[in-house]
């Protein structure tokens, strides 16, 4: 069977928000423009996967503060803005001569190299200031990793979370759908637990989604 388009995901999403949970706010932005996405690639230095893409033309993002953390290790899916902003705040942070070494650096599953700030990492979801964790486009993948797949910054580590985002986004509106995610009471906000089994033991999102 054919993945979920970015379109179908989105949609299953805000109707399982607006059905079991309609007193949370995703704060979902409007959909990007062909143009503004163009741009933001010519300032990356990237072409985004087609998924990826595809998803920005639906929602560019969300506003800041939504009710509920839709993404793991981030507080909300950044607009093409404020990533583009991030990304080139973040030039001043990498030093090519030190992370040089880092780049074969890997994790533990040998998916994603453990360097900071490259140019090849691109920040798609965080904290509205882009500091604590972030969920970011891996173009520098390791050797059993693949370009474009979705990394996390878990505090000074670099995790692999899932093939693309359109894998997320499906295997998020169906975790919500079939009971294996839930939503919790978080720190700030309401956030999403993944569980092994519907009802039972939550599991680390780096497991859950790979």
């Amino acid at each position: 069977m054919a993945p979920a388009s970015p379109a179908e995901s989105w949609s299953r999403l805000e109707q399982w928000f607006s059905k079991h949970q309609p007193a949370l706010t995703l704060k979902l932005r409007p959909p990007a423009s062909e143009q503004q996405i163009a741009a933001a690639e010519l300032a990356l230095g990237v072409d985004f996967p087609t998924d990826f893409r595809a998803s920005l033309l639906v929602h560019d993002g969300q506003e800041n503060e939504p009710d509920v953390c839709l993404f793991p290790y981030a507080q909300r899916l950044g607009s093409l803005e404020s990533l583009v902003q991030c990304w080139k705040d973040d030039r001043s942070q990498y030093d090519e001569a030190e992370m040089r070494e880092r780049l074969d650096w890997l994790s533990d599953d040998e998916r994603v190299r453990q360097v900071h700030f490259h140019p090849k990492h691109v920040p798609i979801a965080g904290s509205p200031f882009w500091d604590y964790g972030r969920l970011l486009l891996d173009f520098i993948p390791g050797p059993r990793g693949s370009s474009g797949q979705i990394i996390a910054r878990d505090d000074i580590h670099f995790v692999y979370v899932c093939e693309s985002f359109g894998g997320l986004l499906a295997k998020t509106a169906q975790g919500l759908e079939d009971g294996t995610i839930a939503v919790v009471s978080g720190p700030y906000q309401r956030e999403l637990q993944y569980l092994s089994r519907r009802g039972k033991k939550a599991v680390p999102a780096f497991k859950y989604f790979a």
